[in-house]
């Protein structure tokens, strides 16, 4: 299988388990007492307070919100219902860092997919049956359980997903695995059309044995027309990336090209110096660095009846490594263009914000997710677990990109060439480098 067809599913499974929407369950345990829901909801509540970096944002304190939402939740009749409710509660705070997340027995039918405009279109198929059905890359997902599947997505699968910006809960719940997703056992209907118009349906009972164990996640280069290189990085995540092997990439393959496109659509994150590392052989002067904020919380003052306020901490400016060690690092001064779309997120932002504090080059496609900063991770008991987002982030020049997400010099959206041709982003990029 071509490790290309990954791509989507595998950043969804590294957060899967702050994503599991609400699909019927066929066990309603009913095993938390109310004091239990009780107990996990104030003591998200109150880590908000002290550690949300975007808690000055709200007119109305979440306190207040926690005192209006708490019957509901501890009234809930099944642990089921109470999750439900529990990730709406921690969605109210609108930051794609900040969610609640639980164990839970969930699968999910053996097909990743992707949005394209209102069409969604199945990526990868992982199951021969599914394929001797007529499933495979470019089929058409029209329906779940008998609803198009937009609504559906739109009314099952993105509410539950923490979101800063629309354009995330736009396209990540309708990438990945995330619309099938579901508890094991309660089936499914999808309804699919094929290239010649033709609808059938398959119903998964959500037993799929199917799995994938050490995907290629790694950074792909491909050489196009005119000397092109083209660099896709699907993940930032620290075991997919060697600082020797890329390090051999740039020196061998991309100091000789005459411009270069990098691919970091549908990047969900992992660890930014992985990307700063990347920035510091590609950049050609020094980086500028915004400051950024944290909460800041000092008992005494709040003793004397003043409020905690946000901390700002100055960033250094990060020198690349042409500059840094001249006599070993080659500088490439050529054309770069930077590929982004609403699920270039978290880590992948952070390469985008570098990229555009640089001025390296031109960015394409559509905004960005709009979410990053430093998550803390808090156990809330009983199976459940917090991440609130610390750190508040901006562009070197002060623009915000937190809940707006970074906006493309050029925008082009994408069409279903990406499924079925030759990509229209990619295209356009390599216009532009003309």
């Amino acid at each position: 299988m071509n490790k290309n067809t990954f791509q989507i599913l595998v950043c969804f499974l590294a957060t899967i388990f702050f994503a599991i929407a609400p699909i019927q369950s066929a066990y309603a345990k009913n095993d938390l007492t109310p004091y239990q829901k009780a107990a996990i909801a104030t003591r998200f509540a109150s880590e908000v307070k002290y550690n949300f970096a975007g808690y000055g944002k709200f007119a109305q304190n979440y306190d207040s919100i926690c005192r209006a939402e708490l019957p509901n939740l501890v009234n809930t009749q099944s642990d089921e219902e109470f999750s439900e409710k529990l990730q709406l509660f921690a969605n109210l705070l609108k930051d794609g860092h900040t969610s609640i997340g639980f164990s839970a027995d969930v699968t999910y039918a053996p097909i990743s997919h992707k949005r394209i405009g209102d069409k969604v279109f199945v990526t990868g198929v992982y199951s021969d049956e599914y394929t001797q059905k007529g499933v495979h890359r470019g089929t058409e997902l029209i329906a779940i359980n008998d609803m198009p599947v937009i609504e559906y997505g739109n009314q099952f699968v993105a509410p539950y997903i923490a979101s800063s910006t629309a354009q995330w809960s736009n396209t990540y719940p309708f990438n990945s695995v995330n619309l099938t997703k579901g508890y094991r056992g309660v089936p499914v209907k999808l309804t699919f059309r094929n290239e010649k118009g033709k609808t059938f349906d398959i119903t998964d009972n959500r037993q799929s044995p199917w799995g994938i164990v050490n995907p290629d996640m790694s950074i792909q280069f491909d050489s196009l027309p005119g000397n092109i290189g083209l660099l896709r990085i699907p993940s930032f995540q620290s075991n997919n990336f060697n600082v020797q092997a890329f390090g051999d990439l740039f020196e061998q393959k991309i100091v000789p090209t005459d411009g270069l496109i990098i691919d970091i659509r549908d990047n969900t994150g992992g660890n930014s110096q992985v990307g700063q590392i990347i920035m510091m052989l590609l950049a050609t002067d020094t980086i500028p660095q915004a400051s950024w904020k944290t909460p800041k919380y000092e008992a005494a003052y709040a003793s004397w009846g003043k409020k905690w306020d946000s901390e700002t901490v100055a960033s250094d400016s990060i020198v690349p490594f042409c500059i840094s060690h001249p006599n070993d690092m080659p500088k490439y001064d050529k054309p770069i263009i930077l590929l982004v779309n609403g699920s270039t997120f978290s880590a992948a932002e952070d390469f985008a914000v570098l990229f555009k504090n640089a001025r390296r080059g031109k960015i394409v496609g559509t905004p960005t997710g709009g979410s990053t900063g430093n998550p803390i991770f808090i156990d809330l008991g009983w199976g459940y677990n917090g991440r609130i987002c610390t750190r508040h982030e901006k562009l070197a020049d002060g623009t915000e990109f937190i809940g707006v997400g970074i906006q493309p010099d050029v925008v082009v959206e994408e069409t279903e060439s990406v499924i079925f041709g030759k990509d229209n982003v990619i295209e356009e990029a390599l216009k532009l480098l003309k």
